[in-house]
């Protein structure tokens, strides 16, 4: 089966959680925080904890489900999503 490539940025902002996809697809990924950000990011797994990303911090993942993955960020802040289905 062909790997279908999947590449989404976010400009974050609102002050509510984003997933980063609506539709359930594993994939293997890299989620980058934007460089210039001017704080950190937020992100969580399954509702789970949220961790603090710092500005530049990226993140290798494999075989995950992109669906459980949301993000938070201050007005402005970015992100990549970077990867392809399995």
């Amino acid at each position: 089966m062909p790997a279908n490539v999947y590449m989404k940025s976010f400009n974050l902002g609102s002050g509510s959680y984003v997933k980063l996809a609506d539709v359930s697809t594993v994939m293997n990924m890299t989620i980058i925080a934007g460089s210039k950000n001017s704080g950190s990011v937020n992100v969580r797994f399954r509702g789970g904890t949220p961790v603090s990303w710092p500005p530049g911090a990226a993140a290798m993942f494999e075989g995950v489900d992109i669906t459980e993955f949301e993000v938070q960020g201050a007005v402005g802040h970015l992100l990549l999503v970077v990867g392809y289905t399995r």
